[in-house]
């Protein structure tokens, strides 16, 4: 059955998924943050969800406004309307979409949550830990209200992230508080989204469908977890990182591993990680890599090269 488009303005836009199921099960998936975003992408029919043969809703932002915008009060009404047919509606989300679920939790009437590596809020009034994304938040250009004044603060489910990052360690902390019925997992090392080891094996689905059936089982995320720590090559960036302080050799020698070997994007990271350490094969290794690739590196990469060779 094709897609359906249930809403669209010029911010936000609904699409419909039909499964094969009896129709009585709705998962809403809120888009992560894209960089440079500045229109909609082709939205696709969750896997996970055409495995269980439920319906899916995918919600969408042309801009990286964490779903607040002056066409918010617009997308809570047409989530209102489009989600009130499902006895029974969860919702998905990965960093600024994880924020998304628990501010619209209630309009999307779920009953359950997966949230990953979500955002409490990013107004520094709020959040004066992550100075990161300030720029971020002033672009929105709107106040962003804490999610619990708009979603439903009973909601259940699952916060995922990763304890090694200290700003979305704190923005957990202040997520289960406002929601004390979410269980949070602590996946170390996992980065940003924390659930990047498990998707090493192909894992998430599997997550979500424990979020769907109501049938969480900690333990077994967690050995998700640990059995693909040693493939998944953000895992070896994220630790190698960590360890700079405490043991810097070795963590400088498994850095250059990565650079040289590892997918495009890692390379870049791990380049980037040595240069911030003032490591002599730091430009070499940058400088081998952008002749590598295809094309013109992403322009994000040039932005934090030249930030990070101000330094100097």
């Amino acid at each position: 059955m094709s897609p359906e488009r249930l809403y669209e303005d010029e911010r936000y836009r609904l699409t419909l998924f039909r499964g094969r199921g009896d129709g009585r099960r709705l998962a809403v998936g809120f888009e992560h943050g894209r960089k440079d975003a500045d229109e909609f992408m082709p939205a696709s029919f969750p896997r996970y969800a055409q495995r269980l043969g439920i319906d899916a809703l995918i919600v969408q932002t042309a801009r990286r406004d964490w779903y607040i915008s002056d066409r918010s009060q617009a997308l809570s009404e047409a989530l209102r309307h489009h989600t009130r047919a499902w006895p029974e509606v969860v919702a998905t989300g990965f960093s600024m979409g994880g924020y998304a679920v628990l501010l619209y939790s209630a309009d999307c009437h779920a009953r359950r949550v997966l949230a990953v590596s979500p955002q409490y809020c990013i107004d520094p009034a709020v959040a004066p830990f992550d100075p990161g994304r300030r720029r971020k938040f002033e672009a929105i250009g709107q106040p962003m209200p804490r999610p619990e004044t708009r979603g439903d603060p009973g909601l259940a489910g699952l916060v995922l992230y990763d304890p090694a990052i200290r700003v979305d360690r704190i923005h957990a902390d202040m997520i289960t508080e406002a929601f004390p019925n979410l269980l949070r997992l602590a996946l170390p090392y996992g980065g940003h989204p924390a659930t990047s080891v498990i998707g090493v094996a192909g894992g998430i689905g599997g997550i979500a469908e424990m979020v769907v059936e109501d049938r969480l089982d900690p333990a077994a995320i967690r050995e998700m977890h640990r059995a693909n720590r040693r493939r998944a090559g953000s895992y070896r960036l994220n630790l190698a990182r960590a360890a700079l302080a405490r043991h810097p050799r070795p963590a400088i020698e498994e850095l250059r591993r990565l650079a040289q070997s590892a997918a495009p994007h890692l390379r870049f990271e791990a380049g980037m990680a040595l240069l911030d350490h003032d490591d002599d094969e730091a430009a070499e290794l940058l400088m081998t890599l952008f002749e590598e690739l295809p094309g013109e590196p992403p322009p994000t990469w040039r932005r934090q090269l030249e930030r990070a060779l101000r330094k100097f």
